[in-house]
């Protein structure tokens, strides 16, 4: 037993079982790492092979078998595809790819950018099945964590998208006009009660798209609108929605020191407002009114401050640079039809 300890106390004896735990470790590592890198290599085959890219077709064999292009350069041709619309060849030459290169943070590019094309077309939930198989490769990247809130958003599946927020806030990212974005709609698809809904739904109205999640849920659950609750909203985000709901809605005495609103029931015929106002259309059917004329009318559109794209429907999130709260409604005169429903629904 004495030998034992002496044995143990030996300098020598310390330094051998050192480098024995630092073999074994290493050497467990080493074999980790295979078996996670096979693993992986399996699940990206089984992913592809989910699209059934015929390996028999030489459109994409070709391209991949000039030894001098680069990552870079299929990417680069990849991108060329997207930007002209013909996602198919685009997802095409990425699904190759996948097969041909091998590294993780290739493989992650790859996915990563494949995604986005499939959001683009218009796939998104293959869009969130390729992001989260970009994020098994690489948990902590922050444009696919990013992209996947978006799918997320598109498919209503708000707490997930919340569950991701966590992850980027995690990651040190600013993501408090998205939280409070997620939240809204969040409670917005709650089964409760309409009182406590209308309760936070109000907390949460700090956004011009959360403050118009709120003002449709007054107006779809017959609440009353109190104005004078609400005068910090963004009234101009509001415009389609003010034009068109009814007039007793409004409260005159709050209006009169609101000149935008004020413009808007003069130019409904309410009364005469002598101002000028400051949107052009408003002003011109003002005195299209005041002159009898009742046929003119305002439609809207719907134009993104961030990639200056119009739609003919408004939108919380831009549907092609993806911002939230870049919307600006545009009015526009036309002539009004006539079974128009001067009421809003």
């Amino acid at each position: 037993m004495d030998n034992f300890y002496i044995g143990y106390r030996d300098p020598l004896f310390g330094i051998i079982i050192f480098f024995l735990l630092v073999f074994i470790i290493s050497f467990a590592n080493y074999w980790w790492s295979v078996y996670k890198n096979k693993n992986e290599e399996n699940n990206i085959q089984k992913f592809i092979n989910k699209f059934q890219i015929d390996d028999n077709k030489n459109e994409y064999k070709i391209i991949f078998e000039d030894k001098n292009l680069t990552l870079e350069s299929i990417i680069l041709l990849a991108k060329s595809y997207k930007s002209i619309g013909e996602y198919e060849k685009s997802i095409g030459i990425y699904l190759y790819a996948l097969k041909k290169y091998k590294k993780r943070g290739q493989k992650q590019q790859i996915l990563f950018l494949l995604g986005k094309v499939y959001l683009r077309a218009g796939f998104v939930e293959r869009a969130r099945e390729v992001f989260i198989e970009a994020l098994k490769i690489s948990p902590r990247h922050e444009e696919s964590l990013k992209y996947l809130t978006i799918t997320y958003d598109i498919l209503k599946r708000y707490d997930k998208a919340l569950e991701v927020l966590d992850a980027l806030e995690e990651l040190g990212v600013d993501i408090e006009k998205e939280k409070v974005y997620f939240q809204a709609l969040f409670i917005s698809s709650k089964n409760i009660k309409s009182n406590e809904k209308e309760k936070l739904l109000y907390k949460y109205s700090t956004l011009k798209s959360t403050q118009r999640v709120y003002l449709e849920f007054i107006l779809k659950n017959s609440f009353a609108v109190n104005f004078e609750r609400i005068k910090e909203f963004d009234f101009k985000n509001l415009f389609d929605i003010l034009w068109r709901i009814d007039i007793t809605l409004f409260d005159m005495e709050f209006v009169k020191n609101k000149p935008f609103l004020s413009d808007i029931l003069s130019a409904r015929g309410v009364f005469f407002k002598k101002e000028e106002s400051s949107v052009f259309e408003l002003d011109m059917l003002k005195h299209l009114v005041k002159e009898g004329y009742k046929k003119a009318d305002i439609s809207f559109e719907y134009f993104c401050s961030n990639c200056k794209n119009s739609y003919p429907f408004y939108f919380s999130r831009c549907p092609n640079c993806h911002h939230i709260d870049s919307v600006k409604i545009l009015p526009k005169l036309t002539k009004k039809s006539s079974d128009e429903i001067s009421t809003y629904i």
